[in-house]
């Protein structure tokens, strides 16, 4: 399926909602999808403080509350 209005591809979000594959929405999905893959904790957390740093603490909040969205939609026994 494609989107009606630029011919993107049309992808899920983990809400359930359908947008195009060159939305805003799935950028950051994707980026804190990225984030919950990463191998530890630590790593993780570099990541969020850097995002913090360079965007600012709202971005920040928004990146950290949807990789905890993400990292709770993973199936049982890790990976996303």
């Amino acid at each position: 399926m494609t989107c009606p209005a630029c011919q993107h591809p049309r992808v899920r979000l983990i809400d359930g909602t359908e947008t195009c594959s060159w939305s805003e929405a799935w950028r950051a999905e994707t980026e804190a999808r990225m984030v919950c893959k990463m191998r530890s904790l630590a790593e993780r957390r570099d990541y969020l403080e850097y995002a913090k740093r360079k965007r600012g603490e709202r971005s920040y909040a928004a990146l950290r509350d949807l990789v905890a969205r993400v990292w709770k939609t993973r199936p049982a026994g890790g990976g996303t």
